[in-house]
């Protein structure tokens, strides 16, 4: 379920590396976000980093790891990207504005990438901080050192281990486009289909088919 939108101050969209980060490469070749996203995606590894190191004392690097990949993964930005009460001002082509919602996420995350590197090079690494813990508050507030934070192709591999079991077969396929992929994971002689913008989304998403299907039996 959607949560309400996350304000957006204007001293952050009056930037002009702001409006240039909402700028998708599909309008302009030469000034689009790729640039800010490169420089965005080390902010929010760094950002981050010090925020669950600070606050999850008790948590050892792996932990740490999974907890930072639970925030920071394609699916978790375009969630955010698409509650910043901005996100209406993203510019795409027509053709790609014509994608679905799914092949769009990463668009979305590239794009909140884009918007923390702007804030970042234009008035510097304290607002950029200032700005991810802001829009991340909600998801910050959820996580617990509890939680499980292995990613499904590690649950998956755990479980069919402990079962004896013969570990899962992955089959990777994209369109000719290479924008696209399709996984088909064998396990237990049943294939499990997923398919991604991302090739490890996809095989996570498969994963997890596989996984659920397991755990119902």
């Amino acid at each position: 379920m959607m949560n309400s939108l996350i304000k957006v101050s204007k001293k952050y969209t009056d930037l002009p590396s702001f409006k240039q980060a909402l700028v998708h490469k599909s309008i302009s070749r030469i000034e689009n976000n790729e640039r800010l996203e490169f420089l965005g995606d080390a902010v929010l590894e760094i950002v981050m980093s010090e925020y669950l190191f600070n606050n999850f004392s008790k948590s050892d690097e792996g932990v740490l790891t999974q907890m930072r990949a639970s925030l920071v993964n394609t699916q978790s930005l375009s969630e955010i990207f698409l509650q910043l009460d901005c996100n209406n001002q993203l510019q795409v082509s027509k053709g790609t504005d014509k994608l679905d919602e799914t092949h769009k996420h990463s668009i979305y995350a590239g794009t909140l990438e884009a918007c923390v590197g702007a804030i970042f090079t234009d008035i510097g690494s304290e607002e950029a901080k200032s700005f991810v813990l802001h829009i991340f508050a909600q998801k910050l507030s959820e996580l617990s050192e509890s939680n499980e934070f292995k990613d499904a192709k590690s649950r998956l591999q755990e479980s069919l281990q402990a079962m004896s079991a013969e570990l899962p077969e992955y089959r990777v396929n994209s369109n000719e486009e290479g924008t696209h992929f399709y996984c088909d994971v064998t396990v237990l002689k049943k294939v499990f289909s997923a398919s991604s913008d991302i090739k490890k989304d996809a095989e996570q998403k498969a994963a997890e088919l596989a996984l659920n299907n397991l755990n119902q039996s």
